[in-house]
């Protein structure tokens, strides 16, 4: 799977926790084309999927900033690794969860077997059961040395597709994100958060992602 055109943000400066969710959402709701995006944290953090219970989440991340994903999945902790978003709006076609969620992983795979990473797809679930997202793969999820390092959580409304993904427990190269979304993109554009968006990201993060009544919910 290529994307025709893809705009790709890729920013120099962190952000909270809430911000990171809110600056997601808010181009799910605005975006006309396909959107990449790299982003890091000013602080150690962990989000968690929509359903997981926050006291599950609590107990063990009491000292990071916590936030509740739009998207579903497990807790994921956040500060040294890769995280990235897909935004894909509705008017554009959705493609099937499952075969963009494989796309994407199988570039990854590829990017780091270049870079001399033996990773390895997984094509079966794993057994264990846990609330901690990389301590279980599921299919399509990527494995070094059979750990998990690659996993992503989807959703999908009536204004598009929001993926959200990780990658852990190896230091990939700094320009890792530009070699992939040239692997994804046919025609790439260097995008920048304009202020408008920004200012509907800063209120969404204090009144939504930031808030107990969203966090605590469950």
């Amino acid at each position: 799977m290529k994307f025709e055109k893809l705009r790709f943000i890729q920013e120099n400066e962190p952000k909270t926790a809430a911000e990171n969710m809110a600056v997601d959402e808010v181009l799910l709701c605005t975006a006309d084309c396909p959107v990449f995006r790299c982003y890091g944290w000013i602080r150690p953090s962990v989000s968690f999927g929509y359903f997981t219970p926050w006291k599950a989440v609590i107990s063990q991340y009491a000292g990071r900033d916590l936030v509740r994903r739009w998207t579903g999945g497990g807790m994921v902790e956040h500060g040294e690794d890769f995280t990235y978003s897909l935004v894909f709006p509705a008017e554009r076609g959705l493609p099937g969860t499952g075969e963009l969620y494989r796309s994407i992983h199988l570039v990854i795979e590829n990017l780091l077997r270049t870079n001399g990473r033996a990773v390895e797809m997984a094509l079966i679930p794993d057994s264990v059961r846990s609330d901690a997202c990389f301590e279980k793969a599921v299919e399509f999820d990527l494995k070094l040395q059979g750990e998990k390092i690659a996993g992503a959580a989807i959703r999908r409304n009536r204004k598009g597709l929001l993926l959200q993904g990780s990658i852990q427990r190896l230091k990939v190269p700094e320009y890792f994100g530009a070699m992939l979304v040239s692997a994804l993109g046919e025609r790439v554009e260097i995008y920048t958060l304009s202020d408008v968006l920004m200012e509907k990201a800063v209120r969404m993060a204090k009144e939504k992602y930031g808030a107990a009544e969203w966090n605590r919910r469950l």
